[in-house]
């Protein structure tokens, strides 16, 4: 269940507004709240078990500072680790 995972990641963190309403919040104003490889799987899961939990009708994400989200992280091979994945060549 979402509820019961752990709320705090290393940068983003899960919060519940309302009862029926899960926000993932990015955290990493720094950066703009660029996504690397490692945050980008982690919000997956969340949204795998978003669909799952049937109590929450709603999914919010959002982004800490003056940028939603920039991208990907430039500073790694974001894109590069990607296309592995989907060929699946690691």
């Amino acid at each position: 269940s979402l509820r019961s995972g752990p709320l705090n990641h290393e940068n983003f963190y899960i919060s519940f507004p309302h009862e029926r309403v899960v926000q993932v919040t990015i955290n990493r104003p720094k950066k703009l709240n660029c996504i690397d490889k490692t945050t980008s799987r982690e919000i997956a899961k969340i949204w795998e078990l978003f669909d799952e939990d049937e109590s929450l009708w709603v999914a919010i994400i959002t982004g800490v500072g003056r940028a939603f989200c920039t991208g990907a992280d430039q500073e790694v091979d974001f894109f590069s680790s990607i296309n592995k994945d989907v060929d699946g060549k690691h």
